[in-house]
């Protein structure tokens, strides 16, 4: 009986063994779909993160055009126009020409303007980061639930192959007399049970790995817990406290990142605006060609000067914007306290958590262990003629409640360092 709690009680086993007659051999092994393998190719497959490159690459072109402001500006025109050219005459003026301007000065405009364009790309960046993370957490938490199926299915099948030999045995003593047909019916209805919840779970299988074969694009199975388990505890290497653990979510959780660079460009905009009523120097340059009505002939003519740009009256346009965006930094700074507040109070939480499941791990191994050595005494008995056939089910049944209980257990506890690992911002790290 022994050969049971090597069963259920090891991680390995539990996720090797399937259905009655049904396992992974070693050609399926070699081929599964690796944990860390399978969080990048979610973070590169995924629609989501496709959409926050494409806000990337918009806030990289609005960062480029900030960077403008300083550069020669150059265009052409072309006038044409009849109107007085003194006290009696009038005369047509026709004009082609190009203009070409160079801002001199503008009290930091310009540089307030790269500077809110930067945030916008930091934060932009950010914004990649966490739906390539919350995009690989969606594929890690199918992956964990699939392989969790399957160690449950494992601990059904051996209780489905139990009562399949005492089911031969029961039919075997009731045509000698040995046994009543209310023993047989108990031992089908345990047959009936054990398929129905083995139905259940092989649906949650195959809906787990359909959402693995969507973000990953692989039809491989997962492999075992253990490399799983293996690849949450290397990525929360260094995390041996609450304070590690906050400060972890603080610093590096990518929302965290994204609501401070927008609180930097919104701090660079609304400065521009408190400019915005300061002269703006340029060097103009132009260089036209013009129809000269009196002469009919056309002529070059050449202009360099400087233009002061003032804005006098607006209408409080001005005012309105800059009170709008002393509302939008004020919004942004409140929301990144709110964000600190709740990270903190949810990696604090996930903490406490992940150490209350791994004590009921441990507890709810010992419990399997007793509730094993219960069974064992009880099949003596059985055989000896000392107990009932109902008890013998009861014991049996317990057991393998216990098995599913440390199963549980144990992938609660993988969710739970997963879950750890994303708002601690531990994730791997995606390829480009």
């Amino acid at each position: 009986m022994r050969v049971f709690k090597r069963i259920f009680l090891t991680g390995s086993a539990l996720c090797s063994l399937g259905m009655a007659g049904q396992a992974f051999g070693q050609e399926t092994a070699a081929r599964c779909l690796g944990f860390t393998d399978g969080l990048a190719l979610a973070a590169a497959r995924a629609p989501e993160v496709d959409g926050a490159r494409a806000r990337e690459a918009e806030a990289r072109a609005d960062l480029r055009e900030a960077n403008s402001l300083m550069r020669p500006q150059v265009s052409t025109f072309g006038r044409s126009g009849v109107g007085d050219s003194g006290l009696t005459g009038s005369q047509i003026d026709n004009q082609l020409g190009v203009r070409v301007t160079q801002r001199v000065y503008d009290f930091g405009d310009s540089r307030l303007a790269r500077e809110a364009a930067r945030g916008g790309v930091a934060q932009r960046g950010f914004d990649t980061r966490e739906q390539q993370n919350q995009a690989a957490y969606s594929f890690a938490d199918a992956y964990l639930t699939q392989l969790e199926a399957e160690a449950m299915i494992a601990v059904i099948a051996q209780r489905r192959a139990y009562f399949v030999r005492q089911h031969e045995a029961i039919e075997a003593l009731l045509r000698r007399g040995g046994a009543t047909r209310a023993d047989n019916a108990q031992i089908v209805a345990q047959l009936a049970s054990a398929d129905a919840e083995a139905l259940e779970l092989r649906f949650t299988v195959d809906r787990a790995a359909t959402r693995i074969r969507e973000y990953s694009g692989q039809s491989a199975a997962p492999c075992a817990p253990e490399a799983a388990r293996a690849a949450l505890d290397v990525q929360l290497t260094g995390l041996g406290n609450i304070d590690d653990v906050v400060a972890s979510a603080l610093s590096a959780h990518p929302r965290i990142g994204a609501q401070r660079s927008t609180i930097r460009s919104l701090e660079a905009q609304r400065a521009r605006q408190a400019r915005s009523r300061l002269p703006v120097v340029e060097l103009v340059g132009i260089v036209s060609y013009v129809y000269d009505d009196n002469t009919e002939d056309w002529d070059t003519r050449d202009r360099v000067g400087v233009d002061v740009s003032v804005p006098l009256y607006t209408g409080s346009a001005l005012g309105a914007r800059n009170d709008r965006a002393e509302a939008r930094l004020s919004q942004e700074e409140s929301g990144l306290r709110t964000l600190q507040r709740n990270l903190s109070e949810e990696a604090e939480v996930a903490f406490r958590r992940s150490i209350s499941l791994q004590a009921q791990l441990m507890r709810r191994e010992a419990v399997a262990e007793s509730q094993l050595d219960y069974f064992e005494a009880i099949s003596g008995e059985f055989e000896l003629g000392l107990g009932t056939l109902p008890v013998l089910i009861d014991a049996r049944l317990a057991y393998e409640e216990a098995a599913l209980d440390v199963v549980a257990a144990r992938f609660s506890l993988l969710r739970q360092k997963l879950d750890l690992m994303r708002l601690t911002a531990r994730m791997p790290d995606y390829p480009d």
